[in-house]
């Protein structure tokens, strides 16, 4: 009893002991939607996979059914998510992902913007840009060459100087599926992203491009990552599901790894997009902090979602946000890559014609 009294007197006249404050580093965190699920019959097919299959997920419904009926790009709908992205208080930056294909096809052609949802897309980034967001698009059509000057004229349809800048994304998701990563031997990959890059800065120098690396083989680092962090150095580089792939990237001198979390896909195992994978979730965004991952993204947020369960699983990040205001800000956080072996684009094509190609699961 002594014992405990001086104890109490001592830590009495010493003072509360401080707990030091979080350290605050998250400087991006993005909410991504696709299409939306066109209602209770898209999870009825989707439900119907899951008991045939034990997994599910939208790219499964292409063949079946009304096939891509079951998937929609609604403005009121997409306007409802900017303001759950808003309501959620722990993103900057709010993206549109062209993933899943509609009804009415995707959100852009390989001439440029798909007239039949022009008007989603831009009044979606204009009412973004009005809640105080940054917004990015991933697009998944692009032109069917892949040249700079086929790049730079489909680029112009939607950042160019004749889009009024409130309409104009801030940010391209720019991802290597989209360039062969999965279907078939990337040998041009390398020759396609430089020339997308570079007609990206010629129309629009403050759009900033960041990849997303997906996964498979591309969790570890390749020959195109070496090409692409030596020649264009300060690249955001991102990789889904979980933080598995971060530590080698930052040893062969990657500097801004990106995170990207499916919460409707498991990051440890099968996905289904019936479900939201609290514990994963939780999971993947503890890792992030331990690792100081600066760069986030929940993407396909609108499958399976539940503002109790997101708000409840964001406080694992909220402490350590430090959002940028504007991509400026933005650009000031990103740290000089130091790859140790630098690559040419005729290094990857050579060594991606020795390939064979990787299939998708």
């Amino acid at each position: 009893m002594f014992h405990a009294l001086l104890v109490s007197f001592i830590m009495t006249a010493a003072g509360p002991v401080e707990t030091p404050a979080p350290e605050r580093f998250i400087v991006l965190s993005e909410f991504q939607i696709w299409a939306d699920p066109v209602g209770p019959e898209t999870y009825r097919a989707l439900n119907k996979l899951y008991l045939e299959r034990g997994h599910c997920h939208s790219f499964n419904l292409y063949r079946r059914g009304k096939g891509f009926d079951y998937f929609i790009w609604d403005q009121e709908r997409t306007k409802y998510w900017v303001d759950e992205c808003v309501a959620l208080g722990a993103f900057n930056v709010f993206c549109m992902g062209d993933d899943t294909r509609t009804g009415k096809g995707r959100l852009f052609t390989t001439e440029g913007v798909n007239p039949k949802l022009a008007d989603v897309l831009f009044d979606t980034i204009a009412y973004a840009h009005q809640r105080g967001l940054m917004v990015s698009i991933e697009p998944v059509t692009l032109p069917k060459v892949r040249d700079e000057e086929h790049f730079t004229k489909w680029l112009n349809a939607w950042i160019g100087p004749d889009v009024p800048k409130a309409r104009r994304a801030d940010i391209i998701k720019l991802s290597i599926e989209w360039f062969g990563g999965w279907q078939k031997q990337p040998k041009n990959m390398a020759h396609e992203l430089d020339a997308f890059l570079k007609a990206c800065k010629k129309v629009n120098p403050e759009v900033l491009v960041y990849i997303d690396s997906i996964g498979g083989k591309w969790y570890r680092p390749q020959i195109l990552h070496r090409w692409l962090l030596s020649e264009y150095p300060g690249t955001i580089v991102s990789h889904y599901l979980n933080t598995a792939h971060v530590d080698d990237f930052r040893k062969m001198g990657a500097r801004n790894m990106m995170v990207q979390i499916n919460p409707c896909e498991a990051g440890q195992g099968i996905g289904c997009h019936l479900f939201l994978y609290f514990d994963d979730t939780v999971k993947s965004l503890k890792d992030i902090v331990k690792k100081r991952v600066r760069y986030v993204s929940l993407a396909g947020v609108n499958y399976a979602y539940s503002r109790r369960d997101f708000d409840l699983f964001l406080d694992v990040i909220r402490p350590h946000l430090a959002l940028a205001s504007d991509v400026e800000a933005l650009r000031g956080s990103i740290a000089p890559d130091e790859i140790r072996q630098p690559a040419s684009k005729e290094e990857v094509r050579a060594e991606y014609s020795k390939v064979v190609p990787e299939k998708k699961p």
